[in-house]
């Protein structure tokens, strides 16, 4: 379904996606991209990543990326803050990016597999939310949308950490819909199933 269908346009208003270089974040930009949105595009590739700003712009959207480690609590406050001022302002966040590190609990490598999986899957939301909340409060129409997945509702075996990070996006979301609902920033939740990318 398209953007279009839905009871207001968001024709000007500036967008973030993360992880936009691949899969479900390049589609999400190019989606925004379609529906007028100014489209902020973030990833930690910075190949695929000017790639796709380059289809972007090459079809006329008003889109610009920012190479970001999503695990660097500084850097992400310093490139929201510089794309609310590059395009004057954030409606619309989308905490897309992610991983997938598997692994027995009892794994060697399970403990770092389990701090990576979480400063992506739900430190970075946070992060991204409280760096861009100066700028959603000035939005007419603030969104945010968290990217989480069904493992957030069931589980598959060797896959803690991620399950257990995809849950905690699904929480921090509803949290956040009831503090942040009253100012008029919608916050939602979606849980995709396997894509193929």
């Amino acid at each position: 379904m398209a953007l279009s269908t839905l009871s207001r346009s968001i024709r000007g208003e500036v967008a973030i996606v993360t992880g936009a270089a691949s899969g479900m974040g390049r589609a999400t930009a190019h989606l925004f991209g379609d529906e007028g949105a100014k489209v902020a595009l973030i990833d930690i590739n910075e190949a695929p990543l000017q790639a796709v700003v380059k289809e972007m712009t090459d079809e006329g959207y008003d889109a610009k990326g920012w190479i970001l480690d999503l695990c660097d609590k500084d850097e992400i406050s310093r490139v929201i803050t510089e794309i609310g001022e590059h395009f004057g302002g954030i409606d619309i966040l989308i905490n897309n990016a992610g991983i997938s590190i598997g692994g027995p609990i009892d794994g060697d490598d399970y403990l770092a597999a389990w701090d990576k999986t979480f400063a992506v899957l739900l430190t970075a939301h946070v992060l991204t939310i409280r760096a861009a909340l100066p700028f959603l409060r000035r939005s007419a129409n603030a969104r945010i949308v968290n990217i989480a997945s069904t493992e957030g509702l069931g589980a598959t075996k060797f896959g803690s950490p991620y399950t257990a990070a995809k849950t905690g996006v699904i929480g921090l979301t509803r949290s956040l819909a009831v503090e942040l609902g009253p100012e008029a920033i919608t916050v939602n939740c979606i849980c995709p199933g396997p894509i193929n990318t």
